[in-house]
């Protein structure tokens, strides 16, 4: 292999015959001809730029997969985003909520959204109370709704028959599911009034002389 001293001479001599007209044709013709320095072969890198104040940032930010917006300016030097950046865009504040500390805990525990409840407070606020409304309101209207007697349809059908509403029933337990009459839990009812109706078939009062 040529020394350095060799490859400069060549190089001149190269140039001295040749004579290309710029740089560019200089470069060309040395890299033909074998004297072109390693360092001058290989193409400069580029130096990427990251957004992100560290690595740590950046990881964090593929592990959420989170997707930053171009015009994000992050509050690290140089508007560099930092993790604390990232997991403000990760999940945004929570908007506060105008309700009693207590009254935020037992919505929490009992899977309530506060932002639902309207709050008697002061300045509308949510107090604990209001809470615990929501939660017995429910309650108080299926014990209402649960009032209304549940007749099975051939339960209806011996009714009709025999002219009974369902004040005439509602002292009956049902062995239906969820409580609903069935019809062999009227067989009680039916009996006394078929003995009934005999009973006045076979009066002699009822009948003529």
């Amino acid at each position: 292999m040529a020394t350095s001293a060799q490859n400069l001479s060549m190089i001149i001599d190269e140039m001295l015959l040749n004579k290309p007209a710029d740089r560019a044709s200089a470069m060309l013709l040395l890299s033909s001809k074998g004297l072109l320095p390693k360092k001058l072969l290989e193409t400069p890198k580029e130096k990427k730029t990251s957004k992100f104040a560290s690595k740590a940032a950046e990881d964090f930010a593929e592990a959420k997969n989170i997707t930053v917006p171009d015009d994000f300016k992050g509050t690290a030097a140089n508007d560099k985003i930092s993790v604390k950046d990232l997991k403000g865009l990760a999940e945004p504040p929570k908007k506060k909520v105008n309700a009693s500390p207590g009254a935020q805990q037992f919505a929490r525990d009992n899977g309530i959204d506060i932002e639902t409840v309207t709050g008697t407070g002061e300045n509308g606020k949510v107090l604990l109370k209001d809470v615990k409304d929501r939660v017995t309101a429910p309650a108080e209207a299926a014990d209402v709704s649960d009032d209304k007697t549940k007749i099975s349809p051939s339960a209806a059908k011996l009714m009709k028959q025999h002219g009974w509403d369902e004040d005439d029933v509602s002292h009956i337990q049902g062995s239906g599911k969820n409580g609903s009459i069935l019809a062999k839990d009227l067989a009680e009812m039916v009996k006394e009034a078929l003995e009934e109706e005999e009973g006045e078939e076979t009066d002699p009062e009822s009948g003529e002389d």
